[in-house]
């Protein structure tokens, strides 16, 4: 899916805007899918937030960070 660009101080098309909300809601059409996009933004942003404040860290490295902890079999 492409993203939108926006020049400063130009008016957003609203109509492409529009369609491409629609076209977002089509394919993240059930709870999980909303989650599983929201999971992967979060982690770049993370990552580009820890970047900023020096300390960079890549979004695999978080994965592995964050995932949680599998029960080892007894």
């Amino acid at each position: 899916m492409t993203t939108m660009t926006q020049k400063p101080n130009q008016p957003i098309d609203l109509d492409q805007a529009e369609l491409r909300l629609q076209q977002w809601r089509k394919s993240h059409d059930t709870s999980a899918k909303v989650a599983a996009a929201h999971r992967k933004v979060l982690l770049e942003r993370v990552s580009q937030s820890m970047a900023f404040e020096n300390q960079p860290v890549s979004t695999d490295r978080l994965k592995t960070l964050t995932a949680a902890p599998k029960a080892k079999a007894s």
